[in-house]
């Protein structure tokens, strides 16, 4: 470790990184295993937009591991020391890693949106496509380059050109920019492709909501280039706000990862919600309950329950000499509001409000899992 002139005691965030860099990627990670089980179940396949995730995803973890160790190695030197030749070259692949990430993450919404859009649209996405990976590959080998006039650059793991520091600092400052405004780009599509589609507005909405969580990300980004305008004097905070400032950059990737994965989801939450209130028995003291559907779902009650079973119970619950009726799904007892659904399965309670509602909702759910198969 190379000597410092200047005497400072520096504050150490290394528990605060940590804590920060694996609590995000456990829930990117969380997220993205709920994404490919849903797809996967489902059997809407694995498409690239996926496989870009999981890339994205190794990508993380590797760079997560490396700042990991950079602070378990001497990140905050001692006083009196700076970083050496190891710690600079770690520091460029940790920053290499944060570009690629940053750039693949919405590179793989882009790809998700191409599956949902037309030929002009086609042509704009993959502009985006391209610019922000060719920003990228260019910020990588500027992070590898000198600077001009500056005798700290001049080592041998630096690759042998030099910029001016103006221009490489305004260069890297408008990549993050760029990657800001690819993000609110990107979000506000989904608000023009499904306006027009036969969904109800609270639909649409949702979806759109659900589709356009990038502006968190993007907000949570401009928020960090204003705050790193401010610069970070040399005092003892110095290295506890790089610390902050790794946990700031992995929140983009990570959180662009976590909103990517919400709109697959929705059919997973909806069906968990509806196979909670279906189980809900009607109070009879709402007159607008006393009317119930007995409806017969395809849940099992065990081996020992039958049609047989279901027959007996309806026929000793309700006079009828109908013995053909007793036969059929659906029995009709001379009530336009009373009918009980046969077959191996728990029996569920609901009023025929309910039971049209709920036929409602199954329709319109098949239509956008067609939509959504192609999310």
């Amino acid at each position: 470790m190379a000597k410092d002139n200047k005497y400072i005691v520096y504050i150490s965030p290394e528990k605060e990184v940590n804590a920060g860099l694996w609590t995000l990627f456990a829930g990117a990670t969380f997220m993205l295993s709920l994404r490919l089980w849903v797809k996967i179940t489902r059997r809407h396949g694995v498409w690239w937009d996926d496989y870009i995730l999981l890339a994205t995803w190794m990508v993380l973890a590797a760079n997560n591991s490396l700042i990991s160790y950079e602070y378990a190695t001497g990140y905050v030197p001692p006083p009196g020391y700076k970083w050496d030749d190891r710690m600079h070259i770690l520091i460029n692949i940790t920053s290499c890693g944060t570009l690629i990430g940053q750039a693949w993450s919405k590179s793989a919404f882009a790809v998700t949106l191409l599956k949902l859009t037309t030929r002009w649209q086609q042509y704009f996405l993959w502009f985006c496509i391209i610019t922000m990976n060719m920003y990228m590959v260019a910020k990588c080998i500027i992070q590898w380059g000198k600077v001009c006039d500056e005798k700290s650059y001049e080592v041998w793991y630096r690759v042998d050109f030099c910029l001016d520091s103006k221009f490489r600092n305004d260069f890297k400052e408008g990549g993050n920019i760029y990657n800001i405004v690819m993000d609110f780009i990107l979000a506000a599509f989904p608000w023009f492709l499904t306006w027009n589609l036969p969904m109800r507005r609270s639909e649409k909405i949702g979806l759109c909501v659900a589709m356009s969580l990038g502006v968190v990300v993007a907000s949570v980004a401009a928020a960090r280039v204003a705050w790193k305008d401010e610069g970070n004097k040399r005092d003892p905070l110095y290295y506890w706000r790089n610390g902050l400032s790794n946990v700031w950059y992995s929140s983009e990737v990570a959180g662009t990862m976590i909103v990517q994965c919400v709109p697959v989801l929705r059919p997973f939450l909806r069906d968990f919600h509806q196979s909670i209130t279906s189980k809900r028995i009607p109070s009879t003291d709402d007159p607008a309950r006393r009317s119930f559907t007995w409806a017969v779902s395809n849940r099992s009650l065990g081996k020992d329950l039958s049609n047989k079973d279901v027959a007996s119970s309806s026929e000793s619950a309700y006079s009828s000499s109908d013995n053909t009726a007793r036969l059929l799904n659906g029995f009709s007892f001379g009530f336009s509001e009373t009918k009980i659904s046969g077959g191996q399965a728990n029996i569920e309670l609901r009023t025929i409000q309910e039971e049209r509602d709920m036929e409602r909702r199954d329709s319109e759910k098949m239509w956008r899992e067609g939509m959504l198969s192609k999310v």
